[in-house]
C-alpha cells in the first residue's frame, strides 16, 4: 500500500513536470496531499520527497537549461510544502502541550526534534536523489543545493520563526524542553495532530490563491 502511494506521487510528479503548466504549485500540492492524510514522521516524509524528485527527474527533458529550469521549480515547491508541514508541526507541538493528560515531554521533544530537522531532511533528501541521478540532473541538483545552503529556503525561515515562538510558548506553560541535541523518542501522536492541521493549513492557502 504504502509502496503504492510513492508510486502515485512519483507518476504525478511526473506528469506534472511533462505538462509544465504550474510546476511549483502542483508539486506542493501532491507532497501535502500524500501527508495531510497520514502520520508526518521524519521516514515518511523523506520517502514522500524522494518519490517527487525521482517522478520530476524523470520527466525532465535532456536539455541542461530546460531541466534546471523543472528542477527548480520542484525543489521551490517542496520547500513550500515543507514550510506548511513545518506550520502544522508546530500548532501541533502547541496543542499536545495544551493536553497534558494525553502528551508527555518525550512527545513534545520528539516532535520538536523533527521540526528543527526538517531542513536537513530537505538537503540529506535531494543529495540523495543526485547520487543515484543522471549526471545532468545530479549536477544540477547539487548546484541548487548549495545555492540553498548559502542562502536560505523557505522551511528553514519557518522552522526559525515557528522554534522561537515554540521557546516562548513552552516556557509559558513551564515546560523547558531544549530545542537542540533532544534524544529521539516517541511522538507519533503528535505527527497525527500536525498532518491533520496541515490539511487546514492547505486549504486556507489554495482558497487564498483562487481569490
Amino acid at each position: 500500500m504504502v509502496e503504492n502511494s510513492r508510486q502515485e506521487e512519483q507518476l504525478a510528479a511526473r506528469d506534472t513536470v511533462i505538462r509544465g503548466n504550474d510546476i511549483h504549485n502542483e508539486v506542493r500540492q501532491i507532497v501535502v496531499d500524500a501527508l495531510k492524510n497520514g502520520q508526518m514522521e521524519p521516514e515518511h516524509i523523506k520517502e514522500v520527497l524522494q518519490a517527487v524528485v525521482n517522478g520530476a527527474v524523470e520527466g525532465a527533458t535532456e536539455s541542461e537549461p530546460e531541466a534546471k529550469e523543472i528542477l527548480q521549480q520542484t525543489i521551490a515547491g517542496i520547500d513550500d510544502a515543507l514550510s506548511q508541514i513545518a506550520q502544522a508541526s508546530s500548532l501541533a507541538i502547541e496543542e499536545a502541550a495544551d493536553n497534558v493528560e494525553q502528551f508527555n515531554e518525550h512527545d513534545l521533544k520528539r516532535a520538536l526534534t523533527d521540526l528543527n530537522d526538517l531542513e536537513k531532511l530537505f538537503f540529506d533528501t535531494l543529495n540523495d536523489v543526485a547520487k543515484g541521478g543522471q549526471k545532468v540532473t545530479s549536477d544540477i541538483i547539487n548546484k541548487l543545493v548549495h545555492h540553498l545552503q548559502h542562502s536560505s529556503t523557505s522551511v528553514g525561515r519557518t522552522v526559525e520563526e515557528t522554534s522561537s515562538h515554540l521557546r516562548t510558548f513552552l516556557s509559558s506553560k513551564g515546560k523547558n524542553i531544549p530545542l537542540a541535541d533532544i534524544a529521539k523518542t516517541t511522538g507519533a501522536s503528535v505527527a497525527r495532530i500536525a498532518s491533520g492541521l496541515l490539511a487546514g493549513i492547505a486549504d486556507s492557502l489554495s482558497a487564498d490563491e483562487k481569490k
